[in-house]
């Protein structure tokens, strides 16, 4: 946590640990991120629902201004994406690098790259 009580990844290779419950969601994504229906691809995403709103600095992409709830969750790993996928509905610990969103691709103000779970 920094001064303002966000969670705090300043600093490079930063761990931070968030809970709450795993849910996946279809998204609009290229070529205009806008719809599905209209000829956009779809993107699945987790996100992991917060039971409580947070604050976020990366010291490039997130300022800590912002309060949010929702996180999207990605995975470098294929057996953690597996597990990730048999855990969505379900209340987790995700520890990981985090980074705030700054593409289309990002649909939640915080990307966490998971680097474990912890299922409850």
């Amino acid at each position: 946590m920094n001064a303002k009580g966000c969670l705090d990844a300043t600093e490079a290779g930063a761990t931070v640990t968030v809970a709450g419950r795993l849910t996946e969601h279809l998204f609009a994504g290229p070529p205009n991120y806008a719809s599905i229906a209209q000829g956009d691809a779809k993107e699945k995403a987790f996100i992991l629902e917060l039971p409580r709103r947070i604050c976020f600095a990366d010291g490039e992409f997130a300022d800590g201004s912002e309060q949010f709830d929702r996180v999207h969750v990605s995975a470098m790993d294929e057996g953690l994406r597996r597990v990730l996928r048999a855990s969505v509905g379900r209340d987790v610990v995700l520890m990981g690098e985090a980074m705030g969103s700054h593409t289309g691709h990002h649909h939640a103000p915080m990307v966490l790259f998971a680097r474990s779970i912890t299922v409850r």
